[in-house]
């Protein structure tokens, strides 16, 4: 009896040996396949990222923009009265801008301090410098 198995086990690590060959094929071929098949959603998951990316910037630009807006406006109101306060859609715009997790902290400031009494012209005179330095492409 143990004749017998050895003599199977002998069979069985023979035929291993045998088939290893076309394991090791079937397992290139698998791997070939998986690397398509990679490519494939790689770049399907590319291509949506790149949209995901694109609309997030349209929308980060739009807040800058919103902001040079709000600036020009106030601004524009100030040069047509004799007296100037800041307007409550200013006022109304710093409080909720800040909402946007997106928007820089830093352009957030500068509505402050033309709340707290800084003249707007300050930031008037950087609007080009930050448009350049925020907007996105």
């Amino acid at each position: 009896m143990i004749d017998k198995l050895k003599s199977k086990l002998k069979e069985l690590v023979s035929r291993k040996k045998e088939l290893q060959p076309k394991i090791d094929e079937v397992n290139s071929k698998r791997e070939i396949e998986l690397q398509n098949v990679n490519k494939k959603f790689d770049h399907m998951v590319y291509d949506v990222n790149y949209n995901i990316q694109k609309i997030e910037d349209e929308f980060y630009n739009d807040l800058i923009r919103s902001f040079v807006e709000i600036v020009t406006r106030e601004f524009d109101i100030k040069r047509s009265t004799d007296i100037y306060e800041i307007t409550d859609n200013f006022k109304t715009y710093r409080k909720l801008i800040a909402d946007f997790d997106m928007f820089p902290k830093e352009l957030i400031q500068k509505l402050h301090t033309v709340i707290n009494g800084e003249p707007i012209e300050e930031i008037v005179y950087e609007l080009d410098d930050i448009q350049n330095k925020y907007m996105k492409s």
